[in-house]
């Protein structure tokens, strides 16, 4: 009885200390019949699985769903369970009270009696949820480290490679094989060794460091500019374990920076070296000028006028063209704009300046870059030529109206003929629409048309009876004399064709050629309407003047015959309808 009642309480405190045991472990204790089911779990079971979706007592293991498992899994695990094999770390997923998940892993054994009978199963368990979510966090961050543009690299404090992403091997040219687990110094040129020695002394000691850029050699040789991020990777006790750098490739930004700044620097020389004036204007004040600028304007430099009112360099006058244009475009005008203006040096003075600005954007916002330029000179070059031409011109009427003269004085009988037949040319020109200029080669022409005539012996042309048929025809030649007389003399109009062709008739009844339509030049069809309409209506030494009713009557008559209906047409618009007079 004393051994059996030992044997009793050595079993009751080999059971206590079990179950101490157990309680301090991470893991529950939990059996299983020979038909797998559920028969018991340890009392902290509930505590340590989390979870409330348990088989019941009585129920399988599969009874209750798990998230990773199918039925080809269910299957293959009852196949080990019924050939009565021990397993390990069965992971299951099934959801909990709270609406999460929660994993499990399940060991078991089976259990046989002494008689080596098959009894069932019995096992441990434990809850993994934390282990699984640090497992997916990892894999989610490797992920993510693998994924990325930016070259990630990490290493030990012992400066041996931990990691080393698919980025670092397309930057530098090393594949992870060649670099984890080396001391890797190969990327650091000899000019950086002091300067990274210097950082990783500081980063090591837990300390902070922004961004900074640096030069990293490649396993070819190329020297990369890399913009580099350096963090402190701390263990659970919170030291330094490891330092984790992100690297990114930023040699084409250098090279577009650097080729920025040689441009702005170029563009810049440029500007302050110009020979114009150069400012940007934003809110009505200036916010750029160049050196030229403030010289134009008489002033030490530019900085004298940063932040003044731009319309302060005009004159009063023209303050309000200035304002308009500051103040941008409207519907109707255009958002650039060149004009002259008066302008307001520091001296008092005044000078032409000649100025082009458009709309623009400086430094976001919207602003007027233009430039400008002293043009007083020029105005003064430009009104001299203006004098000069004009004197020109005035002797060069003067030299047609000598010539005119000369003309006149051998048929004093129609004296004024030409510079009449001039002057009704002009009038026809303008109502046909010509400019300016051709109005002017016009007037010019009539003076001179008839000026052949001083071939013509004078008794001729004064004779007082009708001209014998020798004579008419001694008379036809003027046409051709005057463009003799004409044709060496550069005139910016065709004087001498029109001399030559002012007798020639639209439907080729004319003198001296017989030429006929548009063969004869527009001038010259012009030129015979006003030379009929003047002698018709003027004294002639043979018969005296017809009037203008008949000489209309004559051009309507020969409208499309004689003479061009375009021009025929607008003389007798410009006598019947507009009021126009022979000239005295």
């Amino acid at each position: 009885e004393t051994a059996r009642q030992q044997a009793e309480q050595a079993l009751r405190e080999s059971e206590a200390r079990f179950r101490s045991l157990t309680d301090l472990s991470s893991d529950w204790y939990w059996e299983q019949d020979r038909e797998f089911r559920a028969i018991g779990y340890s009392e902290e079971e509930g505590a340590k699985s989390g979870t409330a979706s348990r088989p019941e007592l009585g129920m399988r293991r599969w009874d209750v769903p798990a998230l990773n498992m199918t039925e080809a899994d269910w299957a293959k695990h009852r196949a080990a369970l019924e050939r009565h094999e021990t397993f390990r770390d069965l992971e299951l997923q099934r959801s909990d009270a709270r609406g999460g998940t929660t994993w499990i892993s399940l060991s078991g054994e089976p259990v046989f009696g002494p008689d080596g009978e098959f009894r069932g199963y019995r096992g441990v368990g434990r809850n993994i949820t934390e282990r699984k979510r640090a497992e997916t966090d990892r894999a989610m961050l490797a992920a993510i480290v693998e994924g990325s543009g930016d070259t990630i690299m990490c290493r030990g404090i012992d400066r041996r490679m931990i990691s080393w992403n698919a980025a670092a091997e397309r930057m530098f040219g090393y594949s992870a094989e060649e670099v984890i687990g080396n001391e890797f110094g190969n990327l650091i040129p000899a000019e950086e060794l002091a300067t990274t020695a210097a950082r990783r002394a500081l980063i090591e000691q837990g300390q902070a460091m922004p961004p900074f850029e640096a030069v990293r050699i490649a396993k070819d040789g190329r020297r990369i500019d890399v913009s580099i991020t350096v963090s402190p990777v701390r263990d659970t006790r919170g030291r330094v374990a490891a330092v984790s750098f992100v690297m990114h490739d930023i040699t084409e930004r250098k090279r577009a920076t650097d080729a920025l700044r040689a441009a702005e620097e170029q563009f810049r020389g440029l500007v302050e070296q110009s020979l114009t004036g150069i400012y940007i204007v934003q809110d009505g004040k200036f916010a750029y000028v160049n050196s030229r600028l403030a010289e134009i304007f008489g002033y030490a430099g530019a900085g004298e006028l940063i932040g003044r009112d731009a319309e302060s360099l005009a004159a009063p006058k023209d303050r309000a063209t200035v304002a308009k244009y500051l103040r941008g475009p409207t519907d109707t005008e255009r958002a650039s704009a060149s004009f002259d203006l008066i302008g307001l040096r520091k001296d008092g003075s005044t000078m032409d300046v000649g100025l082009h600005g458009a709309r623009a954007t400086y430094r976001g916002r919207p602003a007027v870059i233009g430039m400008l330029q002293d043009i007083s000179e020029k105005k003064r070059a430009e009104a001299e030529i203006r004098r000069y031409i004009a004197q020109l011109k005035t002797a060069f009427m003067s030299t047609v109206n000598v010539a005119m003269t000369l003309s006149e004085m051998r048929d004093p009988y129609t004296a004024g003929h030409e510079r009449r037949v001039g002057e009704i040319a002009m009038a026809i020109g303008e109502e046909l629409g010509l400019d300016t200029r051709a109005q002017e080669g016009l007037l010019v022409a009539g003076y001179l048309h008839d000026i052949g005539k001083i071939k013509i012996p004078s008794e001729i042309l004064a004779k007082p009876g009708r001209l014998s048929e020798i004579e008419m025809q001694f008379v036809r030649t003027h046409a051709e004399a005057s463009y003799d007389v004409l044709k060496e003399v550069e005139f910016p109009w065709p004087v001498a064709r029109v001399a030559l062709e002012h007798h020639e008739r639209f439907d080729g009844s004319g003198y001296p050629h017989g030429i006929q339509g548009t063969t004869i030049l527009f001038e010259s069809r012009i030129m015979a309407v006003a030379d009929v309409v003047e002698a018709m209506s003027s004294h002639r030494p043979y018969r005296p003047g017809l009037g203008i009713e008949r000489a209309l009557a004559e051009i309507g008559r020969g409208r499309g015959t004689a003479y061009d209906p375009d021009v025929a047409d607008a003389c007798l618009r410009l006598f019947r309808e507009k009021g126009y007079r022979l000239p005295e």
